[in-house]
């Protein structure tokens, strides 16, 4: 007898969930929104990594240039197969100076003032 009705609660438990369940078209509406939204980032993602390349690639033809950033802000903004993804912000320092550092004591240091540009 115990058996039958452990069997008679699981099917009201089964109802149960059934009557609860969100109806097909939206469970459908929200995983393509949800896709959607997963294209969307990979998209932007890979424009961001193919504008990084191109940059990277322009220091061999001049139509880039070396500039010393500070990181003043970072956070994740997604994950892609156990990879973060991290949003910088940065500060660039535009202003370049030439130095002489002394190979054996790389403290001493001789900054060229004239060469600020």
């Amino acid at each position: 007898m115990g058996m039958f009705k452990n069997l008679r609660d699981l099917q009201k438990q089964a109802s149960e969930m059934e009557r609860n369940r969100p109806p097909v078209g939206e469970t459908m509406r929200l995983a393509q929104e949800r896709l959607a939204n997963a294209n969307a980032m990979l998209a932007a993602q890979t424009q961001a990594a193919n504008m990084a390349a191109a940059t990277a690639a322009g220091l061999a033809d001049g139509t880039s240039v070396r500039q010393t950033v500070m990181i003043t802000n970072m956070q994740q903004v997604g994950q892609i197969n156990f990879d973060l993804l991290i949003q910088f912000d940065l500060t660039v320092m535009p202003v370049r100076l030439q130095a002489a550092v002394d190979q054996s004591n790389p403290e001493s240091i001789w900054l060229d003032f004239m060469s600020i540009g």
